[in-house]
């Protein structure tokens, strides 16, 4: 039997615990408790994780309204958006999970099913989360699956992300059923955590996604351009690094945070990523070992 199952309060402390150690590790350009962001508060991000970990794991609540739930309340409360990308890619993680799966190979059929099952009205509820957020940038995309166009309507919410995933890489989680973690990024997880510390693997997990492709949030507030020299500059930095966990290579993170910080340029969309990437890797630690010693 599944130890998820109904399972609400251990899989909102995987959640909780997978939010803090993200906002614990300094990530170049994104916030961190190591290297704050000028007008984000370090004390409202673990609110956002309290607020929303609380909402997303009540079984009683169908996906897309616990995630505009989730995202109204945050916003409600802390006025700005902190998380709505966190929110919108653990969100069905946290559902399937909830439902019950019993191993490694039904994680991903499961988000799968649960993804394919978003209804006309759970799709309306996520756009309006996402209208309520008002991410950056966001207003400067004007494509067919904008979600502000009267045109959007004509499609379902798989169609709207299958449109968006060429651009957007959340939108690419979806469509893809989370492509980039399951293939990518949590096997190198996975290797890494076994040689160095649980920061270190964090960080080099952040840097591999934001060497692989542009990130989403840069490219809607700056441009591909900006974005794409900044998957490049982080690649060379990145191929350095990964495999030597010293006080140079440390050093050299740090210079990039202080680069980035300076341009005002935020990876956010990585951070998204890496956080949902830890949450997925604590649950399969849990299926693959039968215990709770992971947690």
């Amino acid at each position: 039997m599944s130890k998820f199952k109904n399972n609400s309060q251990l899989i909102k402390k995987l959640y909780l615990s997978s939010c803090f150690e993200e906002i614990y590790y300094l990530k170049p350009g994104n916030v961190s408790v190591k290297s704050p962001i000028l007008g984000m508060e370090k004390k409202k991000f673990y609110r956002a994780a309290e607020i929303s970990g609380e909402i997303l794991s009540n079984k009683n609540i169908k996906l897309g309204k616990s995630i505009f739930l989730a995202c109204k309340k945050c916003m409600t409360e802390l006025n700005t958006n902190y998380n709505l990308g966190i929110i919108l890619l653990t969100a069905p993680i946290i559902k399937t999970a909830i439902e019950g799966f019993i191993s490694y190979n039904q994680i991903r059929s499961s988000i799968s099913k649960k993804i394919s099952e978003i209804d006309k009205q759970d799709g309306t509820y996520i756009f309006e989360a996402i209208k309520i957020c008002n991410p950056g940038g966001i207003k400067n995309y004007n494509g067919k699956a904008n979600i502000n166009n009267d045109f959007a309507k004509n499609y379902s919410f798989q169609e709207i992300m299958k449109i968006g995933a060429k651009h957007d890489r959340i939108s690419r989680c979806y469509y893809s059923i989370f492509q980039e973690i399951f293939e990518f990024g949590l096997s190198y997880l996975t290797t890494t955590k076994k040689k160095f510390s649980k920061e270190f693997s964090t960080q080099c997990l952040y840097l591999k996604y934001l060497s692989k492709d542009p990130d989403s949030h840069i490219q809607r507030k700056y441009g591909h351009c900006k974005a794409d020299m900044i998957k490049k500059k982080t690649f060379w930095i990145s191929k350095k690094i990964v495999l030597n966990e010293s006080k140079k290579n440390k050093k050299k993170i740090k210079e990039l945070d202080n680069y980035l910080k300076k341009t005002h340029t935020n990876p956010g969309t990585c951070a998204d990523l890496t956080v949902t990437t830890l949450l997925i890797d604590k649950l399969t630690d849990i299926v693959t070992t039968s215990g709770l010693n992971k947690i």
